[in-house]
Parts: C-alpha cells; sequence; structure tokens
C-alpha cells in the first residue's frame, strides 16, 4: 500500500511539474491575460480538469512562476556573493552580474516576474499575492541596500540613502534589460551586456567617496 501511495503520490508531483512548466512557456510567450488554462493543460497534453487539482486558478500558478523566479534570482545572487572577493563595488557588479544571468538563463520566468502582467488590474489586486511578492522583492532590495551601507561605512561610498540607491540601481538594471525585451538593441551598436557593464561603471562612479 505504502509503495502504491508514493507511486501515486510521484505521479502526482509529474503532473504538478508538468502543468507548471507549460504554464511557464505559454505565460512568457503570450503574456498574462492573453494566456487560458486550456492553453496551458494543451501545451502540457493534459485535460483542463488536471488543471484543477493542483491550481485554482491561472493566477495562482502565474504566482508559484513569480515565487520560482525570485527564488531562482535570489539563489543566483547568493552564490555570486560567496564567490565575490571583499569590496561594496566588487559586490554590487556581483549582484548585476548575477541578474544578467538569471535573465538570460531564465528568460520564461524573467519575463513573467517583470514584464508580463504589468497593467493587469487582476494580478495587482491579489490580496494573497502581492504582499507575498512585495516582500521577497523587498528582501533583494535590503541585500543591495546593505551593500551599499558597507560601501558608505568603509569610506569606499560617498554618503548616499542606501534604501533609495538601492530602488535606484535595479530600476536602472531593469532598464537595460527590457531594451532587449524590446529588441531595440540592434540600433545602439552595443551587447546588453556591454550596456549594463557601462550602467555600472556610471553607477560606481558616481558612489565613489
Amino acid at each position: 500500500m505504502n509503495k502504491l501511495r508514493a507511486r501515486s503520490d510521484s505521479e502526482k508531483q509529474v503532473r504538478k511539474d508538468k502543468i507548471l512548466q507549460s504554464a511557464k512557456k505559454v505565460f512568457s510567450l503570450h503574456g498574462y491575460q492573453p494566456t487560458t488554462i486550456k492553453m496551458i493543460t494543451e501545451d502540457a497534453r493534459l485535460s483542463p480538469a488536471s488543471f484543477y487539482l493542483y491550481y485554482e486558478s491561472k493566477l495562482e500558478a502565474y504566482r508559484a512562476l513569480n515565487l520560482m523566479g525570485i527564488d531562482i534570482l535570489e539563489k543566483m545572487i547568493t552564490e555570486s556573493l560567496g564567490k565575490q572577493s571583499p569590496g561594496a563595488a566588487k559586490r554590487l557588479r556581483a549582484v548585476s552580474g548575477a541578474y544578467f544571468r538569471f535573465f538570460t538563463e531564465e528568460r520564461d520566468l524573467y519575463n513573467i516576474i517583470a514584464i508580463n502582467h504589468l497593467g493587469v488590474r487582476e494580478f495587482f489586486s491579489d490580496l494573497d499575492m502581492v504582499p507575498v511578492l512585495e516582500g521577497r522583492t523587498k528582501v533583494l532590495l535590503d541585500l543591495v541596500a546593505s551593500i551599499i551601507g558597507e560601501g558608505i561605512k568603509s569610506g569606499e561610498f560617498r554618503k548616499v540613502d542606501p534604501w533609495k540607491t538601492a530602488v535606484t540601481l535595479w530600476g536602472m538594471m531593469d532598464g537595460v534589460l527590457i531594451l532587449e525585451v524590446k529588441q531595440s538593441v540592434g540600433y545602439v551598436d552595443a551587447t546588453i551586456e556591454e550596456l549594463l557593464r557601462h550602467m555600472m561603471d556610471l553607477v560606481l562612479k558616481a558612489l565613489e567617496a
């Protein structure tokens, strides 16, 4: 009986993972609003009824993908910082590099956490999801702010507001990455990686004590 139950639980997890992977693909390709549960289950080659065994709505699946993306990004940043030598400037570059790596290696999840739900009222009115996602995002911003604060304390950076600077820096990174999303880099004669590096050069120059 235990073996049968373990097999059943394993099969359920496989189906749940399959649905989530298909949801990631379809949401990234079509955006949140146009995506339907039927589109997700057709990609997964499962019935729509199967979807509701694991998720109450497409919004719940979207929320799960947002959290998955933030988990992966946070892990990449933590790993990158763990390999970096001391120094606030180098640590900020490590954060930027990890975000670029997430953008390139997990493009579907980047689109989901940063792009696809913009302007969708249903997403921002979800009282269960929004505070959780905002809290997880704030953890990342607090990490960046703490690095800036360390740089100020050590004399490497001039005195600035660490939190406002962290939020601004993150917005600038997203601004550069979205150029690639909009396919607007062809005319600037530079890669996204080069532009991101140049942006960090400007930021760190401005922060110099």
